[in-house]
């Protein structure tokens, strides 16, 4: 029997359409008297209801949708014609001219509304737009509704900020006009990006955002220019650079923090004092520890600062002016092998200290494990720190350190976007970690590319929800004309299509074509040569000029350091722009790999020397070769044998004992020792041992009188 042919299933069909038309019908009843009720009680002109005066009928029925749009549209264009509306419109009073009993603005409005089959008369004031607006006219750029695609990110908070500034929220098949995203995004979402489009992550920029490229770009950069990038911690990459790291530990007592090349939030760091400790093929980050930090209340810290980047080519960097300062739980110490492993003392990232039970939740300024960057210019004020210069070293930091990646950046830009000619293509906000030393001179430990967004304190949301606020209203996406640039796309692919001949194309120009430092180095005579500007002129490049006043009236709490206002700190950072001409981006990358093949080779001779000696004294080949096999394990399997071992030596560390576990702690040992005392358990084991004489002399002496007793006869296990 087929059940949907059934009488029973029908039924059940017309029960579902009863319920849901008159679940709907209920609805719409319901939305009307609210709406009905808020225009009467808020004394708001509603469009749902059409307005008489007392004179005319109020109508029993409500208004079609059709016919509330075209008395919409008549409204309007009596209102763009200047025409003034009488006693019957909804946002014009009575007329204003010489014979008008009343002004305008003092005008009132009476009219009906029909609740619960009852009709009842209200008095309003009406709204009167003075001048009359002009609805066909085009709205001002910073009212025009954009969309923004968040379905790749995980905070909600850039949702929520976004629809608060007017952007609609879309999914990522839609034409959106920005797209945010947590991760790196793949070639090909570049290639299909539109000119009206923008995405939050700039191609190539993982070069400065991974440990190791960062490392390798820095080290680049300190060999050109030797006395300028003194702006990081020595660093080594093992295994390339294991022999370099051997022989400065060998002539330096040092310690070394060591990290994965490519992790985060603190996981598999670790600090050690002798590099030997580390097999020859472990792929890490060497770095010295800076083990004189500038301390606050006897504790280690370090800052995130908040860097937008808004164009690679010219070079637009801004700084957030707040951000958070990150605190160790544990006061410091200069490191010790013994004091080695206490990770809540040396680090100082929030995924480790906030398992920590003494990490400190403060709402006041002075005190918390996270703090604003303002709290910590108090605190430097007020030791007579220069705040000023400070910062101006900070941001000589952030711009050497994104220098070193910028020819990268800029070719990576134009081979992914070589059609973008109205608005940048890309935006980034990167989070950098900087240690300051007790000189006060800042230090760059690291860049993330997608720095957290959680506000689960209230430092996080005083200082990240104004920086995403701040941030979406400085991207230049509603410079973009969406509709006008897909109308040129269409017109320029059915050209295509269908071969039309006619004028040539005019071929695109780039936003920030001809205009690098380079170029300019070289027009000149070389990268020794006075510069011009970093910007072009707004008469040549009419887009770029636009997205460069835009940002300079929508900075918010961001400040401008590249280009820097200053005109000498340009020509000292124009020298930085021609690193390409003095050396190949690609030159280091090859010697490195040369470098790791001979050391390879040594190491592998190193090993072959040792097992041939080891084999010559023991005469064991099996167990040699079980020791061949266990050095050359794969890199992973090694990791992660030393992640586990890791792991455990940090579970090892005792933790905070509450005053509460230790009395209970003390109560079960008085409780033990009463039982014992009681049940006479060490009277019966030392008699059972005696009379089986395996009594030993150390017995003898720790319970003397015990075996006094039992040498006398006495029976010591019913003596009470």
């Amino acid at each position: 029997m087929n059940l949907k042919n059934s009488k029973f299933f029908k039924r059940i069909q017309e029960l579902r359409h009863f319920s849901k038309e008159k679940i709907r019908k209920d609805r719409e009843k319901r939305t009307h008297v609210v709406r009905a009720l808020d225009m009467a009680l808020n004394e708001q002109p509603c469009l749902d209801r059409e307005w008489f005066s007392p004179e005319q009928s109020p109508p029993l029925q409500p208004m079609s949708p059709r016919r509330r749009m075209k008395k919409t549209r008549c409204l309007k264009r009596r209102a763009a014609a200047g025409k003034q509306v009488g006693d019957n419109s909804p946002y014009y009073g009575p007329s204003s001219g010489e014979n008008s009993p009343m002004p305008a603005d003092e005008a009132k409005l009476q009219g009906f509304i029909q609740l619960n089959n009852k009709t009842y008369r209200v008095e309003c004031p009406t709204r009167v737009l003075n001048p009359p607006m002009n609805v066909d006219e085009e709205r001002p750029a910073s009212e025009t509704k954009s969309t923004i695609c968040v379905s790749n990110s995980r905070y909600a908070m850039i949702g929520k900020i976004s629809k608060t500034l007017g952007y609609k929220l879309v999914k990522e098949s839609k034409m959106w006009n920005i797209l945010w995203s947590d991760s790196f995004p793949g070639v090909e979402l570049f290639k299909n990006m539109k000119r009206f489009q923008q995405i939050n992550h700039f191609p190539g920029m993982i070069e400065i955002c991974r440990k190791d490229l960062l490392s390798r770009n820095l080290n680049r950069m300190l060999k050109i220019f030797p006395q300028d990038y003194k702006i990081f911690p020595k660093t080594w990459m093992l295994p390339a650079d294991y022999g370099d790291a051997m022989n400065y530990a060998l002539n330096h007592k040092r310690t070394f923090i060591l990290k994965p090349d490519s992790g985060a939030q603190g996981r598999g760091i670790w600090l050690t004092n002798d590099l030997k400790t580390i097999g020859p093929h472990e792929r890490l980050i060497c770095q010295t520890y800076i083990n004189r930090p500038l301390l606050i209340d006897g504790y280690k810290f370090d800052l995130r600062v908040y860097t937008l980047i808004t164009s690679v080519d010219p070079l637009r960097i801004f700084v957030y002016n707040e951000g958070l300062a990150r605190f160790a739980t544990n006061k410091y110490v200069e490191p010790t092998p013994g004091n080695a492993n206490d990770l809540y003392m040396h680090l100082t990232n929030y995924s480790v200290n906030k398992r920590n039970s003494h990490y400190e939740l403060c709402d006041n300024d002075d005190c918390g494990s996270k703090r604003k960057l303002s709290a910590i210019n108090t605190w430097m004020r007020r030791h007579n720190y220069d705040v000023e210069e400070f910062w101006s070293n900070v941001d000589d930091v952030i711009i050497k350190t994104v220098l070193s990646a910028w020819p990268v950046l800029k070719h990576n830009y134009h081979a992914c976007f070589p059609g973008h000619d109205k608005i940048q293509a890309c935006f980034e906000i990167l989070g950098f970690d900087i240690l300051v030393d007790w000189k006060l001179k800042p230090y760059i430990l690291e860049v993330n590319h997608s720095p957290s967004f959680h506000t689960n304190e209230q430092v996080d949301r005083e200082v990240k929800r104004p920086l995403i606020r701040d941030t979406l209203n400085l991207v230049s996406t509603v410079l973009a004309d969406k509709r006008q640039i897909l109308k040129e796309d269409r017109k320029r692919v059915k050209q295509r299509l269908l071969k039309i001949r006619g004028d040539p194309p005019v071929q695109r120009p780039r936003l920030g074509g001809g205009t690098s430092k380079p170029k300019i180095d070289a027009q000149k005579g070389g990268p020794d040569a006075q510069p011009v500007d970093v910007e072009p002129e707004a008469e040549d490049h009419g887009p770029l000029a636009q997205q460069i006043a835009w940002e300079e009236s929508h900075l918010g709490n961001f400040r401008k350091i590249m280009p820097p206002p200053d005109l000498s700190k340009l020509d000292y950072y124009t020298r930085f722009y021609a690193q390409s001409n003095q050396v190949s981006i690609f030159a280091e990358t090859a010697a490195s790999k040369k470098r790791e093949d001979l050391a390879r080779k040594m190491r592998i001779q190193i090993e072959e020397k040792k097992a041939k000696q080891q084999q010559m004294l023991n005469g064991n080949a099996k167990r040699d070769a079980r020791k061949r096999h266990t050095v050359l394990l794969p890199r992973a399997v090694r990791e992660r044998n030393r992640m586990n071992l890791f792991r455990l030596r940090e579970n090892w560390s005792p933790g905070f004992i509450s005053d509460a576990e230790e009395r209970l702690r003390h109560t079960w040992l008085h409780m033990r020792a009463e039982a014992i005392r009681t049940l006479k358990i060490t009277e019966n084991i030392y008699s059972n041992l005696y009379e089986t004489g395996l009594l030993t002399n150390t017995d003898m002496v720790v319970y003397p009188h015990l075996y006094h007793n039992l040498q006398h006869g006495y029976d010591i296990k019913h003596v009470p």
